[in-house]
């Protein structure tokens, strides 16, 4: 099911997770994400508004808008054309073209309250023809009419409401549904074109709904390994688009050589290695915007980057594993990169580090990659050897190790050792270092056992607390875990307890009364 409609028309509003603003054009990529209404489940594509400026950038094989013309050739043949809004304009009218293209239903919405209050119906009829023009050759997708932004009944005291909206049905995709996507009206009805659009869907595919079995389970995955979720982060324009670009073999985000361009956290399902012999592995691979400082962001009313920030990172502490991209043209880590990377590790989220344009450094991308190494090693040590692949996402060079590299790094996090494997690895570590006399008596470390993973969290029991074993210790232990069982680029949390302390609760309310006083049973 794909949402289209003019800028500002309530779209982001109806898929819910969406980044929304009364600014005009908020989304730009195409988002998708699951839905259920009425018990049909099914996926919603959140697409980009469309207007003259979208439908005048659409230039495709299938006919071309007749807006262009105007748009193609400024008035003032001297003015310099904004490079920037060409290419987001262009992107906004392919992501949405694509979305065309998948989907079995179309929800056209448009704003239903404006033209009751005297708007134009021009835009609409526009966006109607160029629909028309777009769609595939033979399309069997349904196009469904949804006057937004009509909550409640008010609308219909308005004059001249009726007349509008049967207007708007003689477009040629049946009568329009009025709808509220901020407050839900008219999703009855939506659901009604929704179960109606897949009991057409189940007889094309010849699927019959057998009782007491899912009836969605044709569609789940047929990999019997868990599902990786995959958030690739960093500073604005450093190539994070580009690389899911590559990553997924489609250009299915905006990409661009000016930063800003995503707002969205996109999230792109795709499936590696499909004829492996250990089995395909599904990955939530998650494009999110660019992360600046505070006091480097856009300062306008609409807040609009601040939210972007709040997204990318609220897709940070719902991820496994972080991939955090940086820029080689910048020749070192920026403070804002190590707060990234920081931040990734203090969540307990796996990190792979990409340096990616090594196509515009001198030497091998191995030796941009070890300079890349060094420097998280240096101002991140509590990262601990984390893993740099460096990438030109361009040009496709050493894109086929992202993955394998982040499917081992998230078995790492995942993964937990046996409590008798992990305590004869203990003794061997304790034996070749032992720890060091703690207020005059030898420390003795009993045994350790593995708490928890994502992140590995590990506890050692003996007859010392953590501050008397001393943080070197820990630290110590710590960094042969992580080069005996290959826990690169994640946190591994240790804690201590000191067995020899007596329960401060064991002996309360045990008092005993002798002679007639006391504070045990009896006594005041």
């Amino acid at each position: 099911m794909t949402e289209k409609r003019g800028r500002n028309r309530g779209k982001g509003g109806m898929v819910g997770r969406a980044i929304v603003s009364d600014v005009a054009g908020t989304t730009r990529d195409r988002r998708e994400t699951i839905g259920n209404l009425a018990g049909v489940q099914f996926k919603i594509f959140d697409t980009a508004g469309v207007d003259d400026d979208v439908m005048g950038s659409s230039f495709t094989g299938r006919g071309k808008y007749r807006g262009a013309k105007r748009r193609g050739v400024p008035k003032n043949p001297t003015a310099v054309p904004d490079i920037r809004e060409d290419i987001v304009l262009k992107g906004m009218a392919e992501q949405t073209l694509a979305a065309i293209d998948l989907a079995d239903v179309i929800l056209f919405l448009f704003d239903g309250r404006s033209l009751i209050k005297g708007g134009s119906p021009n835009d609409v009829v526009e966006m109607a023809r160029w629909l028309r023009r777009h769609r595939a050759p033979g399309a069997s997708s349904q196009v469904v009419l949804c006057a937004n932004k009509l909550e409640g009944d008010a609308w219909s005291q308005m004059g001249g409401g009726d007349d509008i909206l049967n207007e708007m049905g003689r477009l040629g995709f049946g009568e329009p549904l009025l709808i509220s996507s901020e407050h839900g009206d008219g999703m009855a009805d939506v659901a009604g074109v929704l179960v109606e659009a897949e009991r057409r869907k189940k007889e094309e595919l010849g699927i019959t709904d057998v009782e007491g079995e899912d009836p969605y389970s044709w569609a789940a995955s047929t990999s019997s390994l868990e599902p990786i979720t995959m958030a690739i982060l960093g500073r604005q324009n450093v190539g994070k688009s580009t690389l899911l670009n590559a990553l997924v073999s489609e250009n299915r985000v905006i990409t661009g050589s000016v930063p800003g361009l995503t707002r969205d956290s996109i999230a792109v399902d795709f499936t590696y290695g499909p004829s492996r012999p250990s089995g395909p592995r599904s990955f939530s691979i998650v494009d999110t915007a660019g992360i600046r400082r505070a006091s480097r962001r856009s300062s306008s009313f609409d807040s609009i980057e601040d939210d972007s920030v709040l997204d990318a990172l609220r897709s940070m502490k719902l991820a496994h594993v972080c991939v955090l991209v940086l820029e080689a043209e910048a020749l070192h880590l920026t403070k804002q990169e190590l707060t990234i990377a920081d931040g990734v590790i203090r969540e307990g989220r796996a990190l792979v580090v990409v340096a990616n344009k090594s196509d515009t450094m001198e030497g091998t991308p191995d030796e941009y990659a070890m300079g890349v190494k060094d420097q998280v090693d240096r101002f991140l040590p509590h990262v601990g050897d984390v893993i740099v692949i460096a990438t030109s996402s361009l040009y496709g060079s050493n894109i086929s190790h992202v993955l394998p590299v982040v499917e081992g790094v998230f078995e790492s996090w995942n993964r937990r050792v046996t409590t008798g494997e992990l305590n004869k690895w203990f003794r061997d570590v304790v034996a070749s270092n032992p720890p060091r006399m703690a207020r005059g008596r030898v420390t003795k470390l009993k045994y350790i056992v593995q708490a928890k993973a994502r992140p590995p969290t590990f506890r050692i029991f003996g007859n010392v607390d953590e501050k008397d074993l001393g943080e070197a210790y820990v630290r110590f232990v710590r960094n042969q875990m992580r080069a005996d069982f290959g826990m690169e680029g994640m946190a591994i949390r240790i804690g201590v307890t000191n067995t020899n302390k007596k329960n401060p609760f064991a002996e309360k309310g045990r008092g005993k009364v002798e002679g007639g006083k006391g504070k045990g049973k009896g006594g005041r």
